[in-house]
């Protein structure tokens, strides 16, 4: 089957959306139940635009891997909080949570895929020069490096959580074609 009429069906498929979007507080407790695999692949697909809640508890778990919180730093860092200083102050801010927390994130193994490493690095060291960086964990965060994708038959879509495409197709049989 050709990847857009496969896609069709994904979307007409009433079972796909498991939490929809606008309800922060339900998909976290969703979240709640699912493992670091599956919070990873949420930060990985998630919408940017939607609500930082969802983002911000995944952040804080214990259990939360320096490779999601990486995705989160190189989207949400160098889309706006590096270099604004008001945002750089703010304590619930996204990145100043992971500044806080990367110390004490357990694991390391998940890829984050950086769109940029070399714009991250230099947009990071140019920040740096004005000192306001200095002390935190940042050139740690922009420089992390994982050793393998998450795997979960999860995901995230504009704000909501989804069944993958990848595990929808292979449940329902459906071979990919060009």
């Amino acid at each position: 089957m050709k990847k857009m009429d496969a896609l069709f069906k994904y979307w007409e498929d009433p079972n796909y959306v498991i939490v929809q979007a606008g309800q922060p507080d339900t998909i976290i407790d969703w979240l709640t139940k699912q493992t670091p695999e599956t919070w990873h692949r949420v930060v990985m697909t998630w919408n940017y635009d939607h609500e930082d809640k969802v983002l911000s508890w995944i952040l804080t778990q214990e259990k939360c891997d320096k490779g999601t919180a990486a995705r989160v730093f190189d989207v949400e860092g160098l889309g706006h909080w590096l270099g604004d200083d008001t945002l750089a102050r703010d304590p619930n801010h996204l990145c100043s949570i992971i500044l806080n927390n990367w110390g004490r994130y357990g694991s390391c193994e998940f890829n984050h895929s950086p769109q940029d490493e070399k714009e991250i690095l230099e947009q990071t060291q140019k920040h740096m020069a004005n000192g306001m960086y200095v002390g935190t964990p940042i050139l740690e965060v922009v420089q992390y490096v994982g050793s393998r994708d998450a795997v979960s038959e999860f995901e995230a879509e504009d704000g909501k959580i989804v069944v993958a495409f990848d595990h929808w197709t292979k449940t329902n049989g459906i071979e990919i074609t060009n």
